[in-house]
């Protein structure tokens, strides 16, 4: 694998030891967005950043007759992927380490490509955009969740401090509208987003006291920095 960025050094530490104990975003909801963009059933599906690799192998369950297959930055996290495919007898995907920020893959391959809460660690987000925009086939999906930054920049300054805070060694933020335009820059076309709030106190303990501290140093009302907590499922089709 090639040298990483600096960045991504403390990424990997966390999820070479982590114990895949949390998916942010549904199974369900990825698939039945695969399915609205009409995902045909022999489809070649990429999972960039899969985790534990539960999405992965929901889709792959979903779609019997696609070939799924995985890129992750750890070791560890292919392995943990792999044993729960055995336990679950899916022989129709595959997983491997590899840097999406390093990553060329070829051209015209897949059907659909997804990032499920990985964009907020990629320093060069559109450029990834673009590579994943020649990766699909004319057609092709691809979708990604992210948390977005409000439309006003008065509070931008608390959502970069708060997220990098709750969410460990993240960075990389934007608007909704400025996700649209790095997808329209790139080629992509028909951009849904299925907005999800995220509820600070639904979120671990932890999560809410570095939530709240960041509030307070930010002189800003809980409840506002509440009604602005949003992220989205992003999806775009590749002109035909």
């Amino acid at each position: 694998m090639p040298a990483q960025p600096d960045h991504q050094a403390s990424v990997i530490a966390i999820y070479s030891s982590w114990d895949g104990q949390r998916t942010y975003v549904s199974p369900g909801t990825v698939i039945k967005t695969l399915r609205q963009r009409r995902i045909p059933a022999r489809a070649r599906i990429l999972d960039i950043g899969f985790g534990n690799g539960e999405i992965a192998l929901a889709v792959a369950r979903a779609f019997p007759d696609a070939r799924v297959s995985g890129i992750d930055l750890t070791e560890h996290n292919v392995q943990m992927a792999e044993r729960k495919a055995r336990e679950l007898g899916i022989e129709t995907i595959a997983f491997r380490v590899a840097d999406a920020e390093s990553w060329q893959p070829p051209e015209t391959t897949y059907h659909a490509i997804y990032a499920m809460q990985v964009m907020q660690f990629i320093a060069q987000p559109d450029d990834l955009l673009r590579r994943i925009f020649r990766a699909l086939k004319p057609g092709g999906a691809i979708l990604f969740a992210t948390p977005f930054l409000p439309p006003d920049p008065a509070l931008h300054a608390f959502f970069l401090d708060a997220y990098a805070r709750v969410i460990p060694n993240s960075f990389q933020y934007r608007t909704e509208d400025a996700w649209y335009a790095g997808l329209f820059d790139a080629g992509f076309e028909r951009i849904y987003t299925a907005k999800a709030h995220w509820e600070p106190a639904s979120q671990p303990d932890a999560w809410q006291r570095r939530y709240r501290r960041a509030a307070a140093e930010h002189n800003l009302a809980f409840e506002t920095a509440r009604r602005h907590t949003w992220g989205g499922l992003v999806s775009a089709r590749k002109p035909q």
